[in-house]
């Protein structure tokens, strides 16, 4: 499993999990069984399964340097921009298509014997065996002959981002020119004229300012980044941390049950592991997800016993200006969307979120108090 950013830590191990004493087994009960102002909702009493230690004025230290040298901003503006080159090619002699070719084509792509927008070119390059067409496209032109025109009869797949495309059949009629291959002996070259066409800035030195930009805005970003894991690592180190009966075992089990409805629609979850993850058995990686689990269930607590000491309230207007840009930046047609990524249930996840909320809130209090050492860097 990859890990996340710290910011979204929490949102990601919550959205996997439903309410960790939501099930029939007993629970501790306790007075935080309602929401305080904090906002968290809890069924067992956060002090009984949480020792803090000292957590203000922490003291962390980064490996490395976040400093962007004119060597890094040199190679990565060459190699950006030479994704944006087109490759050059040169004839072949070749006269039957063959898997790894690639091709120079016309072609014409017709639904009810209308052309549609999008489906028509001349002189394009396709690599045969690069998926880059729907299928039967590329697989229609092996073992043709240069100079030779096919029809193809093909459909679109039903979940082709065009609706009126979507599942129709289809005819592309396409000639093939010649068969090429990419020309390596030509040397890209950076020029002004270059950045004008392809990278929307007047020159190459503008350019290379707005990827030197981009590099300190990442580098910056990674560095709080790094300094939220290592302030969470500190807590863990200080704070003594209990996990409530239960707790983990039930967030593992729901985990794998989301996992499963969400990837294994049409397989077990025995094949799709053994498919996407390396031939993992489904007890690995239940294995895998409880030690993950295990590890956000307690910088989880550690935070919500910060909450409770520090007296935090939760702030409705900023809560929900979060909400807000959480639906935005992912694209959730309504609230309850974005609280269904924590639970199936609405009502439960905005509760989860709320949680979630104020725990980062404490973090960054943490954070902000915290001293930071970084290589020769000190900052405090």
């Amino acid at each position: 499993m990859k890990k996340k950013l710290i910011m979204l830590l929490f949102a990601v191990v919550m959205a996997s999990t439903t309410c960790a004493c939501s099930s029939g087994k007993e629970k501790e009960k306790t007075e935080q069984g309602s929401a305080d102002k904090s906002g968290i909702q809890s069924d067992y009493k956060i002090d009984d399964y949480v020792t803090l230690g000292e957590y203000s004025g922490l003291t962390v230290t980064l490996a490395g340097s976040y400093e962007v040298t004119k060597d890094q901003v040199e190679e990565y503006a060459l190699y950006n921009a030479k994704q944006q080159a087109k490759p050059v090619y040169k004839d072949t002699d070749k006269k039957v298509v063959e898997e790894g070719d690639t091709v120079n084509i016309d072609y014409e792509g017709k639904k009810d014997g209308v052309a549609f927008n999008g489906g028509t070119a001349q002189g394009h390059y396709l690599t045969i065996g690069s998926n880059d067409f729907i299928d039967g496209f590329e697989d229609g032109l092996i073992g043709k002959k240069v100079g030779e025109t096919v029809d193809l009869n093909l459909t679109f797949p039903t979940q082709y981002p065009n609706k009126d495309l979507a599942g129709a059949d289809v005819v592309f009629t396409v000639k093939i020119n010649k068969i090429a291959k990419e020309d390596t002996s030509v040397k890209f070259k950076l020029t002004d004229e270059f950045a004008k066409e392809n990278l929307s800035c007047d020159s190459v030195k503008e350019y290379k300012k707005q990827i030197k930009d981009q590099l300190e805005l990442q580098n910056e970003n990674q560095k709080q980044s790094d300094i939220r894991q290592a302030v969470i690592n500190k807590l863990k180190e200080i704070c003594t941390v209990k996990e409530p009966n239960g707790v983990l075992d039930e967030r593992v089990t729901d985990y794998v049950k989301r996992f499963e409805a969400q990837n294994c629609k049409e397989t077990t979850l025995e094949d799709y592991l053994k498919d996407n993850y390396n031939g993992k058995t489904v007890e690995e990686f239940r294995s895998e997800s409880s030690a993950e689990l295990k590890d956000s269930l307690h910088t989880e607590l550690i935070l919500e016993a910060i909450v409770k000491k520090e007296g935090m309230s939760l702030d409705e207007d900023a809560f929900k200006e979060y909400v807000n840009q959480q639906m935005s930046s992912y694209g959730y047609q309504d609230e309850d969307a974005f609280y269904n990524v924590y639970n199936s249930d609405a009502k439960e996840g905005e509760k989860f979120a709320r949680k979630i909320y104020i725990c980062n809130k404490a973090l960054d209090k943490v954070v902000e108090d915290a001293k930071v050492e970084t290589g020769s860097e000190k900052k405090s």
